[in-house]
């Protein structure tokens, strides 16, 4: 296949016209697969280098919470599999199958975190239906995923960083999106925000708050073709641990997707959105 050396500027507007390198910082293991895989697919057809960093991805040592537990549960693993090494076979999968290289941190799902008195930080499910987490971030643990990501850009040397805009407040959203903000503009790389999904099918309207000093851009609705968004649906199907939970005969998630994109894009058709951002002193573009 011959490959288009050009910036796709329908995916992420990028508009220079050398080759390009998208990194994707991706909270869990399979944000960025279920929110943006379709531009990911795309991108990576028209000769786009792309890399996802998965922030939260690392393996924790037992004992784990009894919310930890119970998902492992209702991800089909036994008691002593190793949870996020399963799912990280499952990421390598997925973003192989869209034609993206991957890179797996090394920081903790919150479900395995505990918060500074000990106590477990998340203690029932964190889903698209649960309430919004954003109090208590922890500004320490932003720094030092900023500096990985720091390290991920410069290995990387991307024209274009994406992330989460954490829609309905996920913590561990809001914590790598603050993150990759810093990072992009430590290094003074553009950054664009996607909207997470299937958060977005359940918080419809959630205000998106960003840290001083960023505000957010117009929105940019990018509509995709029949090949990618069936390759982005053959990427999600390489998650079973998470579709365990998000999927089944009453509440087939693709389905779903495809729904929601197309009653809230302009044309009616299937895509993914994206914003720009705007930081403090930058001049405001769409």
């Amino acid at each position: 296949m011959e490959q288009n050396n050009e910036v796709p500027k329908v995916i992420f507007m990028l508009q220079d016209r050398e080759p390009a390198r998208l990194l994707a910082i991706s909270p869990h293991l399979d944000d960025a697969v279920l929110s943006v895989g379709a531009g990911v697919a795309k991108a990576a057809r028209d000769g786009v280098k792309v890399t996802v960093y998965t922030v939260f991805a690392g393996t924790a040592s037992p004992p784990y919470s009894p919310l930890a537990e119970q998902m492992h549960e209702v991800w089909g693993l036994a008691p002593d599999d190793d949870a996020p090494l399963h799912r990280r076979k499952e990421d390598a999968a997925a973003l192989g199958h869209l034609g993206a290289d991957y890179r797996h941190g090394r920081f903790l799902d919150s479900i395995y975190r505990k918060s500074p008195d000990g106590r477990w930080l998340t203690d029932r499910v964190t889903g698209p239906k649960q309430d919004d987490q954003r109090t208590g971030i922890d500004p320490d643990l932003v720094a030092e995923i900023k500096e990985d990501i720091k390290s991920a850009i410069e290995e990387c040397d991307p024209t274009l960083v994406v992330t989460c805009a954490a829609v309905g407040g996920n913590r561990d959203h809001v914590t790598a999106r603050n993150a990759a903000l810093f990072a992009a503009r430590d290094k003074n790389v553009p950054i664009r925000l996607w909207e997470d999904l299937p958060y977005a099918l359940f918080r419809k309207g959630s205000a998106v708050e960003l840290p001083e000093g960023f505000g957010l851009g117009s929105p940019k609705f990018h509509p995709v073709g029949t090949e990618v968004r069936t390759r982005k649906f053959q990427a999600v199907a390489e998650y079973p641990s998470q579709l365990a939970m998000l999927d089944g005969p009453e509440r087939n998630l693709c389905a779903r997707l495809e729904e929601y994109s197309r009653k809230t894009s302009p044309g009616h058709e299937y895509g993914e959105r994206t914003w720009s951002v705007v930081r403090a002193g930058d001049p405001i573009n769409p």
